[in-house]
C-alpha cells in the first residue's frame, strides 16, 4: 500500500501522523510525508516552518517505528553518491530502514490542490491529514484544505480529527462489494485502536436490498471470524445526515464513495465537504 501523509505545522498534524505510523508499519506500506509551501515566500522553502515540522514528523515517525520488527528501523548505513551543484559528486553515510524507507517532500501553491496532485503522481492508496476537531475541520493558514481533499481525492482518504481512544468503527453498507483492500483498511482502524466494529446497511424508503443484507451478513462474518465484536443495524440513506451527527467522538465513521457505492452515486462533492464538517468523529471515506 502506497499512504500519503499531508500536513502543516500544527498540532492536528501530529495527531494525524501517529495513525500514519500505525498503517505503515503494521502494512509495510511505502510513505510519502508531504507539506505545501505558499508559492511566494518569504524565506527558502528549506528554511519554512512546514520544512521544520517535516524535519519534526521524520523524527517521530522512526520514534513511533523502532522497535525491532519494524520494517522502518534504521538498521542499515550505505555510502552513496550525491552529485553537486558544480558537477562534482560526494560520497555520503546515508543510514536506511530495514525494509523500508520514508520519503519527505516540499511542493509550492495550493495545499489542496498540491496534495492531491501528489496522491495522483504516487498512485497513492490512502491520503492521510489531520484537522481541527469537534464540528470543525479546518487547517489553520488554508481552511478548506481537508474538504477539499476528502471531497476530490481519487484515493481512500483518513481524515484524523480526535487524539482519543476510538472505541468504535462505524462502517456504512450499501449493495456494493467492499474491496479486499478496503476490507483489510478497516481492519487495520479495528486493530489499531482495539475498537468494535457497526455496520449499518443503508435503505431507502424503508426497504433494503436483499444485496444490502447479503453485504452485511458477508462483512460481520469476515471480521467475527477475526475475534471481532460486530453489532448491526439499518438507516434511512435520506437520516444518513442526523446519523452522522448523533455520532459520538469516539467513533470512526466509515464511508463507501466509490463510483459505484450509493452515496458516491447519490451525493455531490459540495456534499462531501458539508458531512466532513458536521461529523465530529475522525472520518475514513473509501474509494
Amino acid at each position: 500500500m502506497k499512504i500519503l501523509f499531508a500536513a502543516d505545522e500544527f498540532p492536528y498534524s501530529g495527531v494525524a501522523l501517529k495513525m500514519a505510523a500505525g498503517l505503515a508499519m503494521n502494512t509495510w506500506s511505502d510513505i510519502t510525508l508531504m507539506g505545501v509551501v505558499p508559492s511566494v515566500a518569504d524565506k527558502p522553502a528549506t528554511q519554512s516552518s512546514i520544512a521544520g515540522a517535516l524535519e519534526q514528523y521524520r523524527e517521530t515517525f522512526y520514534e513511533l517505528c523502532s522497535h525491532e520488527d519494524s520494517p522502518f528501523k534504521l538498521d542499515r548505513v550505505l555510502w552513496e553518491w550525491i552529485p553537486m551543484q558544480d558537477g562534482a559528486w560526494e560520497q555520503i553515510k546515508v543510514f536506511r530502514g530495514a525494509h523500508k524507507d520514508v520519503r519527505i517532500l516540499l511542493r509550492f501553491g495550493q495545499p489542496a490542490m498540491e496534495i492531491l496532485k501528489e496522491a495522483r503522481n504516487l498512485q497513492s492508496d490512502l491520503i492521510v491529514l489531520g484537522s481541527t476537531s469537534g464540528d470543525r475541520c479546518l487547517w489553520s493558514e488554508a481552511a478548506d484544505t481537508p474538504q477539499k481533499v476528502v471531497a476530490s481525492a481519487e484515493s481512500s482518504v483518513l481524515l484524523v480529527k480526535e487524539d482519543m481512544a476510538v472505541k468504535r468503527i462505524v462502517v456504512c453498507i450499501d449493495d456494493v462489494p467492499i474491496g479486499q483492500e478496503a476490507l483489510e483498511m478497516i481492519n487495520q482502524m479495528i486493530v489499531i485502536h482495539g475498537a468494535s466494529l457497526v455496520l449499518i446497511g443503508l435503505t431507502k424508503e424503508g426497504g433494503t436490498k436483499p444485496a444490502v443484507y447479503q453485504r452485511m451478513i458477508e462483512v460481520g462474518d469476515y471480521y467475527a471470524d477475526r475475534g471481532i465484536h460486530v453489532e448491526s443495524r439499518t438507516a434511512e440513506i435520506s437520516e444518513l445526515e442526523t446519523l452522522i451527527s448523533q455520532e459520538t467522538r469516539e467513533d470512526m465513521l466509515t464511508l463507501s464513495m466509490s463510483k459505484k457505492s450509493v452515496l458516491g452515486m447519490l451525493f455531490s462533492r459540495e456534499w462531501v465537504e458539508r458531512f466532513v464538517s458536521a461529523c465530529k468523529s475522525s472520518v475514513l471515506v473509501l474509494r
